[in-house]
């Protein structure tokens, strides 16, 4: 048997030990609180590594770095990108002369794949997602707004303009748009489909059982059940991006004519 991958996911990051000075570090440095939270948590898993190691993130040789980085990173840019970056920002920190961060490899970026689902199964969808709170409301929030999960489960009342026409989001690296309503959406917001009218007040629109908000992993799990009662197996929240950036490219049409 091979070693076994101890890869960063919700249950490996339990009893993690974050480093709250390494917090602020990053934090001034003008890293989002996804990235800070993202990068402490990885350096904590890694120093977790090197002790179990005999050794430290200050002294490990560079083949002691791949070693952790084989065992409990994927093999992927996305995650491989990340451990570097939270490495380079760590050994920085901490005034590491001449850090191994290029030991480290990071895979190139795939090809990027169009996963919009067909217009037939995104009618059927939306069908069943209107009444459905609050799992339904998540999936039109993607539907209609093309949201990521993180900025779908961090909605907030207070975005929406007072008639609910507009929405504002701060997503992917601090990135603030004023996005149009449409709507289905607004609608529903307002209480469509014969339901009582939803309250409009201050807060997120997905609150968590203990305050703050729901988990971008409730988003995915609400989005697949919400898919498989409208009969579309192996869907993933980001699909409803996919498939409301190319409803409105199809429908854009040539406007040079």
């Amino acid at each position: 048997m091979g070693t076994p991958h101890l890869y960063l996911n919700s249950d490996s990051w339990k009893g993690l030990v974050v480093d709250d000075e390494f917090t602020e570090f990053l934090i001034g440095r003008g890293l989002s609180e996804k990235s800070t939270s993202t990068y402490t948590r990885y350096m904590a898993q890694a120093e977790k590594w090197m002790t179990a190691h005999d050794t430290t993130l200050i002294e490990a040789l560079p083949s002691e770095v791949v070693a952790y980085v084989s065992q409990c990173v994927k093999f992927s840019h996305s995650s491989r990108g990340q451990v570097a970056a939270a490495l380079g920002h760590y050994w920085e920190w901490k005034g590491r002369l001449n850090p191994p961060t290029k030991a480290i490899r990071v895979p190139p970026q795939p090809d990027m794949v169009c996963r919009a689902i067909e217009d037939t199964q995104a009618r059927d969808l939306v069908k069943v997602a209107l009444g459905w709170q609050p799992e339904g409301l998540a999936v039109l929030f993607g539907m209609y707004l093309a949201l990521r999960a993180a900025e779908i489960a961090s909605a907030e009342w207070d975005r929406f303009s007072g008639d609910l026409e507009w929405y504002t989001v701060t997503g992917k690296n601090a990135k603030t748009a004023t996005l149009p309503v449409h709507p289905v959406l607004r609608d529903e917001l307002k209480g469509g489909s014969g339901r009582e009218e939803i309250s409009l007040h201050a807060g997120f629109i997905f609150p968590g059982r203990f305050g703050g908000h729901v988990a971008s992993a409730t988003i995915w799990r609400w989005s697949k059940e919400v898919a498989a009662a409208a009969g579309i197996p192996e869907f993933t929240t980001h699909q409803l991006r996919h498939t409301a950036l190319t409803r409105a490219n199809d429908t854009m049409g040539d406007l040079r004519a």
